[in-house]
């Protein structure tokens, strides 16, 4: 059984255009050593991926962890990724493993978090959770607030941006949704998320 929702896979088609660089390391000829099922290709967690939870999570553990390292490492970052679930993450990586399924695990997710970099939460912000009937959705605060003058801008959201979820937030993700044909949640989930993303990414490509 996938360890990924459906809703999940649906949510991250986008695909990430990545350079495929390696990152910089510390010595001279920029070799380092990755430890643990980090150094393992992508092909081992597409595997996984295939199989079941228990296959999927010592990679999902392992990513975590190393978030959580460029997270104390990286400057002005509290969270690298502006998804608080680590399956969707994990999702998002395994559309950059599919591509280049030869690149270890570190890399794929190392090239994701710079694809991320603009998205990411720069300071501490307050988790919001939402459930309307049987979707639900967790997201930071500072995030919802980017949601909503991105809403303001396309003319969905008329109140002021403020990471608040209410009745003006809800309608003017349904509106959105429904523009851009995703299912009319009201909920700023994943899927909703990943797509003002798509779109972002898509509008500064040359």
């Amino acid at each position: 059984m996938n360890i990924f929702s459906r809703t999940t896979a649906a949510a991250l088609l986008m695909v990430v255009a990545m350079t495929g660089q390696q990152a910089m390391a510390a010595d001279a000829k920029g070799n380092y050593i990755v430890r643990g099922v980090g150094a393992r290709p992508c092909s081992d967690f597409l595997k996984a991926v295939g199989g079941t939870a228990e296959d999927v999570r010592p990679f999902l553990s392992w990513m975590d962890g190393y978030l959580s390292g460029l997270n104390a490492l990286q400057a002005q970052t509290y969270d690298v990724a502006p998804f608080t679930s680590a399956a969707v993450i994990g999702q998002m990586v395994r559309n950059y493993c599919n591509l280049q399924p030869s690149f270890r695990f570190e890399t794929a997710v190392l090239e994701l978090m710079k694809v991320l970099g603009p998205y990411r939460v720069p300071v501490q912000s307050q988790l919001v959770e939402v459930t309307v009937g049987d979707a639900n959705a967790a997201l930071r605060q500072s995030t919802l607030m980017w949601m909503q003058q991105k809403m303001k801008e396309q003319g969905f959201f008329k109140g002021t941006p403020d990471g608040l979820y209410g009745a003006g937030t809800k309608d003017a993700l349904v509106a959105y949704q429904k523009a851009n044909k995703i299912a009319e949640t009201g909920v700023p989930d994943s899927t909703t998320l990943a797509h003002f993303i798509q779109k972002e990414t898509g509008a500064k490509k040359p």
